[in-house]
């Protein structure tokens, strides 16, 4: 099934390639044109130079999509310690009139903020305007304070460490649990703009031109190098060898993207339910959402067609 996925996926690129190969055999055997064989070295110093070119590509996009799990592998982590610290910071310290329930309101708050955080950073990171959950878990106050905001994570973040600094003017929280707050409001900063840097940093152009310019030209003139000694056999196996190189390129380019919602990519739905749940049921609350299971791999999510 998973290789019937790929072939359907890229059926008008095997087709192309079926009929390169084809045509090579054609016009050498079947119609003589025997002067349009070619010598095998240049060709396999072609492929050589074109395997080293897309293993460096795909490094590189590798890197930036495991630099892309990271960051949101630190973002489950400072989230769970964010809630840990309002949940258990947040009290009647130096102000009395401040009751349990205004306490368990502005806890509410505070994580529900962040849940909004989660879900606007990945519709950012999506190029998506607006997520639904944003606006869910924004008071109609805070809402009303990202019109007009470019960057609606960035700004969810600023009304989160507004709200801290009025719990401690209110003495809800201490010096020392303000700081440790602030600190962690400040490394999602940087996560976000680290995933940020992926998002809006283009990979270079030129690799991507003179891959794919060098990858056809060795496809089209790889069956005329290799049909003096194979025959008929230059279509099966000049089909398989322009497919190896053509799914290798392929790779790359979807690698080097991380956010972009295919099924190989940063799992950030996912990642941003199952943070939801743990700080929702930090907060004691038992009505959570279901974690969303993983969907059967769809090779068009794999591969750009």
């Amino acid at each position: 099934m998973a290789a019937l996925g790929v072939v359907h996926y890229h059926k008008l690129n095997i087709t192309l390639f079926i009929l390169i190969s084809f045509s090579a055999w054609l016009l050498h055997d079947y119609m003589g044109y025997t002067g349009m064989a070619l010598p095998l070295l240049p060709v396999s110093v072609l492929g050589g130079a074109l395997a080293i070119f897309l293993g460096f590509r795909n490094n590189s996009a590798y890197d930036r999509w495991w630099e892309a799990r990271k960051i949101w592998g630190g973002i489950v982590n400072y989230s769970r310690t964010y809630g840990m610290e309002v949940t258990t910071f947040l009290g009647v310290h130096g102000n009395e009139e401040i009751g349990e329930e205004r306490i368990n309101e502005i806890k509410k708050g505070l994580i529900h903020d962040h849940i909004a955080w989660l879900y606007a950073l990945a519709a950012r990171l999506r190029g998506m305007e607006e997520a639904p959950e944003v606006d869910r878990y924004l008071s109609p106050e805070d809402q009303k304070e990202l019109e007009g905001i470019v960057n609606r994570p960035q700004m969810i973040l600023k009304i989160m460490g507004q709200k801290i600094k009025n719990a401690l003017d209110k003495e809800i929280i201490n010096d020392f649990q303000h700081i440790e707050l602030m600190w962690v409001i400040k490394e999602l900063y940087n996560l976000q703009g680290r995933a940020e840097r992926i998002k809006f940093t283009v990979f270079p152009y030129y690799y991507n031109f003179f891959t794919r310019v060098f990858l056809w030209v060795f496809i089209i003139i790889l069956p005329f190098s290799l049909i003096p000694s194979m025959e008929l056999g230059v279509v099966p196996m000049s089909i398989a060898i322009s497919f190896v190189f053509y799914i290798l390129d392929q790779s790359g380019q979807v690698t080097e993207d991380p956010f972009e919602n295919r099924a190989a990519d940063t799992p950030m739905t996912t990642i941003c339910r199952n943070i939801e749940i743990d700080l929702l049921q930090q907060l004691g609350q038992k009505d959570v959402p279901e974690p969303i299971s993983p969907e059967e791999t769809r090779f068009h999510g794999l591969f750009i067609r």
